[in-house]
């Protein structure tokens, strides 16, 4: 993949979610968990919930059973915050908002699930995923003028650009995000682009177009088999980034 000087991420995740029962963190991590979290000195716990609903059949018909799980959610920080960490009975991620690159995060993330599968050997993953948000922000004056499609078909590629040529460029564009999910059996991909605006719901008025793009998959797996998975997800995600980019952003972008 080709390596930039300049790169528009501000938001990567990591996260996998485990089959409840699996990773029983009651109270304080582990140890084990916690030596591979040394370079994560500020930390704190909250106590989260979440409601789980199953629908059973029986004879007067579908049957709703809900329920409230409680569990505590342990966060740690780098120095600066620069990187959150979070593990608890329930998940573990990591995310970073100033991207130092691919290899860090992923030696952090799989430090934490390989600790937790040494821990709990039973623990089993239910949904592994990585994502990239792109704030695509061109301010500056030598980007050229315009806040529609005349102006990002320079940088983004014209098949994404549909709906801001049929909203045309009156000024009155407020916010236009759509959605892509892609379905490769057990792998799947959703992808978010377009203006997003925050300052919604008045009319837009900055150069910023999103790319966010989520890999994942919903599939039993062993902590053993996220190494793989995971280099899968972030080259599927350089591909989705490369191919929704022109060479004009690259260009700027300074491919080294």
């Amino acid at each position: 993949m080709p390596q930039y000087a300049r790169d528009f991420i501000t938001q990567v995740v990591m996260r996998a979610d485990f089959v409840t029962g699996t990773a029983p963190i009651a109270g304080q991590v582990p140890e084990g968990v916690l030596s591979v979290l040394d370079d994560y000195p500020e930390r704190t716990s909250l106590n989260r919930s979440r409601t789980e609903v199953h629908v059973q059949k029986a004879p007067q018909g579908p049957v709703r059973d809900t329920r409230t799980i409680n569990f505590q959610e342990h966060n740690f920080w780098t120095a600066g915050r620069t990187v959150h960490a979070a593990v608890c009975s329930e998940y573990a991620f990591v995310a970073q908002r100033q991207y130092d690159g691919y290899a860090p995060l992923r030696t952090d993330f799989l430090g934490i699930v390989e600790a937790l599968g040494t821990q709990f050997p039973g623990l089993r993953i239910k949904r592994l995923g990585m994502r990239y948000v792109n704030e695509i922000k061109l301010p500056e004056a030598d980007a050229g003028p315009g806040l529609g499609a005349d102006f990002w078909e320079h940088y983004v590629n014209p098949l994404l650009l549909g709906g801001l040529r049929f909203a045309a460029n009156d000024g009155a564009l407020a916010r236009h995000i759509c959605t892509t999910e892609l379905n490769y059996g057990t792998d799947r991909a959703t992808i978010r682009y377009g203006i997003f605006n925050g300052e919604y719901p008045r009319p837009n008025r900055k150069r910023e177009f999103i790319l966010d793009v989520d890999a994942y998959c919903q599939e039993l797996m062993a902590p053993d088999a996220v190494p793989a998975r995971l280099d899968d997800y972030h080259a599927a995600a350089c591909q989705v980034f490369e191919a929704a980019v022109t060479d004009g952003l690259r260009a700027r972008m300074n491919i080294g």
